[in-house]
C-alpha cells in the first residue's frame, strides 16, 4: 500500500487492503491514547464486518448470484464512509502518510463498486489518491493506465456529482478529477486518450475546459511537449475559443 509507481495502484486487492488494517494497530501503537485506541478499534471492527460482506458477495457472484447496482452503491459507499472516518482519525493524529495509504485503499473499494455496477458518491479520497500517484509517475504506460482508471471513476460517479452542483469552488472533487485526468492524459502523450479525456471534460465542465486548454497553450513551451501533443492542445484550444455558428 505504498503507492509506489512501480506497482500500479489498480492491482491492489481487497485481501491486501484487509491485511493492511490487520497491521494498523501495531503501526499506530505509539500514537494512541485510550480514546483514540477505542475509536480505532470501533472503526476496525466495522471495517472487518464490511470486508466479510464483500467476500460473501464476491463468492456468491462467482456462482452467478449478483447483487443489484443499488445494493453495490449502498454497500460500497458505506465502506468509503468508514475510510473517511479513518482518514479523519489520521488527521487528528497528524499522520499525513497514513492518510495517503487510506486514500489508496479507497480506490480498491471504488473498483469493487464499479465491478458490481454501483455508483460512486464520495470522490474526495479517490481524487487525492490519483493526484498523489500521478505526482510519483513518469512512465507513460502507467500514466495511461492511471487516466483509464480515472475515466472509470468518471463513468461511475453518481448522477448528482455529474450535475456538478458545487458552483465555482475550484477544489471540488468533480472538477479536480477532470482537470487532473486531463493533465495525466497529456503527460502520457497518447493523443487518442487525450481526445477522449478532453471531449469528456468539454461535455461535463465546458467552462473549466476552456481554462484548461488556455493554460495548456501557455505551458507548451515550458513543458517541451512533442509536436503531436502541441497540435492537439492547439486544436482543442481553437475549438473551445472559436466555436462554430449553428
Amino acid at each position: 500500500m505504498s503507492g509506489d509507481s512501480s506497482q500500479p495502484m489498480q492491482q491492489a486487492s481487497l485481501a491486501e487492503a484487509r491485511a493492511y488494517f490487520d497491521t494498523l494497530p501495531k503501526q499506530l501503537a505509539d500514537y494512541l491514547d485510550a480514546d483514540y485506541r477505542r475509536a480505532l478499534d470501533n472503526l476496525l471492527e466495522a471495517l472487518g464486518q464490511f470486508f466479510d460482506i464483500l467476500e460473501t458477495i464476491d463468492h456468491q457472484a462467482a456462482e452467478g448470484q449478483r447483487i443489484s447496482p443499488a445494493e453495490a452503491t449502498e454497500i460500497g459507499n458505506h465502506g468509503i464512509v468508514l475510510l473517511l472516518q479513518m482518514i479523519d482519525l489520521m488527521e487528528k493524529l497528524d499522520l499525513p502518510h497514513k492518510r495517503h495509504e487510506l486514500e489508496h485503499i479507497a480506490l480498491v473499494f471504488a473498483r469493487w463498486i464499479i465491478e458490481h455496477g454501483g455508483e460512486l458518491q464520495h470522490l474526495e479520497p479517490l481524487v487525492n489518491a490519483f493526484a498523489h500517484a500521478a505526482n510519483r509517475m513518469q512512465d507513460r504506460a502507467q500514466l495511461r493506465q492511471l487516466a483509464e482508471l480515472m475515466g472509470q471513476v468518471v463513468d461511475a460517479a453518481s448522477a448528482e456529482l455529474k450535475q456538478d452542483l458545487g458552483g465555482q469552488e475550484l477544489y471540488r472533487p468533480w472538477r479536480l478529477l477532470h482537470i487532473n485526468r486531463g493533465i495525466v492524459a497529456t503527460r502520457s502523450q497518447d493523443t487518442e486518450l487525450m481526445r477522449r479525456v478532453f471531449d469528456e471534460m468539454l461535455f461535463y465542465l465546458p467552462q473549466e475546459a476552456a481554462s484548461f486548454f488556455e493554460e495548456g497553450m501557455e505551458e507548451m513551451d515550458a513543458m517541451d511537449y512533442p509536436p503531436h501533443v502541441r497540435q492537439l492542445i492547439e486544436e482543442y484550444h481553437a475549438k473551445r475559443h472559436n466555436p462554430r455558428l449553428h
